[in-house]
């Protein structure tokens, strides 16, 4: 209706994909809502956190990841494959870095938000952009291949020493 003043107001959403355990999410929770007091919360949860993830008021809606491994990008976790769209997406992480959850990053790009988050053991939050992922990404090959070249270099001398002590043994 034209002239109304009366405006629709979409809830702001907010993911938390669950990748610490219930003890940490504990202390992030509240900061989290602090953080964000007009957002909608959902959590993207392993099928075995469901009824852990729902005793918290705060949170709204439950997302099921329905695979035992980790999360992965290929992997699309239930209702979330369709257009959805978070305002932020949050990735809880167990240190102070985030290094040793590159998987749970990538698979955030999965999801589709206009901002990424990353909310430390301390709760301490700082924004993560895609193109950080991406280059995390291209850097954990890199030294994926740099450490089996290094690891090949290392392996001749110490496959060859045996054979060369067998023909040293064999000219006595």
């Amino acid at each position: 209706m034209v002239g109304s003043g009366v405006e629709e107001l979409s809830m702001k959403e907010l993911l938390i994909i669950r990748s610490v355990s219930f003890q940490q999410l504990d202390k992030n929770l509240p900061v989290i809502r602090a953080s964000y007091p007009d957002h909608k919360i959902s959590v993207l949860t392993h099928e075995h956190g469901v009824l852990l993830t729902r005793k918290y008021k705060d949170v709204e809606t439950v997302y099921i990841y329905p695979y035992r491994e980790g999360f992965l990008y290929k992997n699309k976790a239930f209702g979330l494959q369709t257009d959805k769209n978070f305002d932020v997406v949050i990735i809880p992480v167990a240190n102070i870095t985030g290094a040793g959850f590159f998987n749970v990053l990538r698979f955030s790009l999965s999801i589709r938000a206009n901002r990424r988050m990353i909310c430390n053991v301390t709760s301490e939050m700082r924004e993560v952009k895609p193109s950080a992922i991406r280059l995390i990404g291209i850097r954990n090959g890199m030294i994926s291949v740099l450490s089996a070249v290094l690891t090949g270099i290392t392996a001749i001398p110490l496959i060859l020493l045996p054979l060369r002590l067998f023909l040293l043994q064999q000219q006595r």
